[in-house]
């Protein structure tokens, strides 16, 4: 083929465009790729990190408010929770979808509370089709209002942002490729920061940061991501490209970046889900999967992220527990219910290779279950039951209970009756209350926070330029699976098929700014699907790469995973198409018999 006319300047380099969007995270990693965690360790003792230890400079306010929850903030949130009768307990351990019954802002008082989730439907649209911020601004304003009225500490205000398929905001926030994307970066990439060699660990803290920075503007407290799953490819349902890789130690690498920029925002994450959904072949919003791998083949692959995250030096304040039911651990009863399977991951944070059943030594922050409205706990237990189940098997934070009224009554029905002891639920209160405090330190502590000192944390400055993070994001982690690497695969127009009106509108859009016309020339055909197969000259994967393994191209075409499908997605897919750049990525998963780690 030849190359296409003179069109727009040619494509950065791509060590220049990770430059550029690097330059916002100011921090060294660490020789293995993973930024040293700052502050106290994880056990709550207060013991110095990074420039905390003999010899070294004392941590900086910032290092220590990253840390662990001191004494005197556990004290404050124990004294809190005494002050609560039973009823007000249960409410604190409650977080209701906004917009559903109990979560306006009289209700949220009369029910004490602890936060609110927000889901698609609660977004208001904009006259031009876009997501209206600024009422949706006002409203968690007012929301945050009820939630912290006659308290010391602000309440939970919460939302599933991990990129990709799940993001409940979109356009005018910037749009992010999939997780899947971090994991498709060579870890060798060089970043042309000098900092080190890992772009995706880099640009996994960055991306989240600045996806985290935009949704703390807008009252956001918490992001109950990432997904910290190892997918086992195509058999898996669920996650899929929402996962980072089926490398357990990428996804734990990508898992603490991920997790260390969403801290430095202000928001508290939820590495999510264990005991692992990417290895199971069931959906957990239809029906209960079941986990038939051992517990030493979990400790070997899905665990291993969360011990990563939980026994390291880096504070994880919560851990999302999933509805997987894991034979090993208690027969038939999903994980978000089961009384082993919190003691197991609790257990994954005492300082020993792996953890013995029955541990309950090691992680006290905060485990919250998954959406407990979900089909795998409604096809088994009632709409009060549920909760009542998972707060007594060890849950502290109870989301998305089915009625909120009913399960704050439920609770506190269980109490009084000695079902659930009272004991149970005052630790869960505290762990809540204490992390909500904790935020607020922290968020307080980062406005104050210089930009040298945000560099020296790990924590990137607050003027991050998320789109060009998202940019550089899709340039680095593109992916030819099949065909030519370095050569143009169009020529001065094309044609494009498939995928949504917005996925051709999108495409269209970054062809024309290319200086190409689109309607004729070789056609490129855009998989929609994570599995829906294709056939064209060139054939794009724009979520999940798992199509490309039943699709054809022509023989000078390609198979193109691109694991995105934003404006700036299709403008770095487009600079490969044109042989303005090579494709770096590689694939972070096996795909029909392309073996994890192919690409240019």
């Amino acid at each position: 083929m030849i190359s296409s006319p003179p069109r727009r300047p040619a494509a950065l380099p791509l060590t220049a465009l990770l430059a550029a969007a690097l330059a916002l995270t100011s921090c060294t990693p660490d020789p293995q790729g993973t930024t040293p965690a700052p502050g106290p360790g994880t056990d709550g003792t207060g013991g110095a990190g990074p420039g905390g230890g003999e010899g070294d400079t004392e941590p900086s306010a910032l290092e220590v408010a990253l840390g662990a929850p001191s004494e005197e903030t556990r004290a404050a949130a124990a004294e809190a929770v005494a002050g609560m009768d039973t009823s007000e307990q249960a409410g604190q351990v409650l977080v209701g979808q906004l917009g559903a019954a109990g979560t306006d802002p009289a209700s949220i008082q009369e029910l004490n509370l602890g936060g609110v989730i927000v889901m698609g439907d609660a977004v208001p649209a904009a006259a031009d089709g876009t997501d209206d911020v600024e009422s949706l601004a006002a409203r968690l304003e007012e929301t945050q209002a009820a939630l912290s009225a006659g308290r010391d500490w602000s309440g939970m205000v919460s939302v599933d942002q991990e990129g990709g398929l799940v993001a409940r905001l979109q356009e005018p926030l910037t749009e992010w490729p999939t997780p899947m994307s971090y994991g498709a970066i060579p870890a060798g990439t060089d970043t042309g920061t000098g900092a080190g060699t890992d772009a995706g660990a880099e640009l996994a803290r960055a991306g989240h940061a600045g996806m985290g920075q935009e949704l703390a503007e807008l009252g956001f407290t918490v992001d109950f991501a990432p997904s910290v799953d190892v997918t086992i490819g195509a058999q898996d349902p669920a996650i899929g490209a929402r996962s980072f890789s089926s490398d357990p130690e990428r996804v734990a690498t990508l898992g603490r970046a991920a997790t260390e920029g969403l801290l430095g925002a202000g928001l508290l994450p939820a590495p999510k889900h264990f005991p692992g959904h990417g290895s199971v072949s069931t959906d957990s919003h239809v029906t209960a999967p079941v986990q038939e791998s051992s517990l030493a083949e979990l400790r070997q692959r899905d665990w291993l992220p969360f011990q990563e995250l939980l026994a390291g030096d880096q504070y994880t304040p919560m851990v999302m527990m999933g509805h997987i039911i894991v034979p090993e651990l208690e027969p038939e009863v999903p994980s978000s219910v089961s009384a082993p399977a919190y003691e197991a991951l609790r257990g994954l944070a005492a300082p020993t290779d792996g953890a013995e059943e029955g541990a309950t030594e090691g992680y006290d922050g905060v485990v919250v279950t998954d959406a407990l409205n979900m089909g795998a706990l409604v096809e088994r237990y009632g709409a009060d039951e549920a909760p009542v189940n998972a707060l007594a098997a060890g849950a502290d934070l109870l989301l998305m209970p089915s009625d909120l009224t009913g399960a704050r009554d439920a609770i506190t029905a269980a109490v009084d009756s000695g079902e659930v002891p009272a004991e149970r639920l005052t630790e869960a209160a505290e762990r809540v209350v204490t992390l909500l405090m904790w935020r607020d330190e922290l968020a307080e502590t980062l406005g104050q926070a210089s930009e040298e000192e945000k560099a020296a944390a790990g924590v990137g400055p607050s003027d991050t330029n998320a789109a060009e993070t998202s940019r550089a994001v899709s340039a680095a982690s593109v992916t030819v699976v099949e065909g030519e690497c370095s050569a143009p695969l169009v020529q001065d127009s094309l044609q494009v098929t498939g995928g949504t009106a917005r996925d051709r509108a999108r495409f269209t859009a970054a062809a024309e700014d290319a200086g190409l016309s689109v309607g004729s020339g070789p056609v490129v055909s855009l998989l929609g699907g994570a599995r829906e197969p294709g056939q064209a000259d060139v054939v794009v994967a724009l979520d999940a790469p798992f199509g490309l393994a039943s699709s054809l191209a022509s023989d000078d075409g390609a198979l193109v995973a691109l694991y995105g499908r934003s404006p700036e997605a299709f403008a770095a897919l487009m600079d490969v198409l044109t042989g303005e750049a090579e494709a770096p990525g590689e694939l972070p998963v096996q795909v029909g018999e392309w073996p994890a780690g192919t690409g240019c």
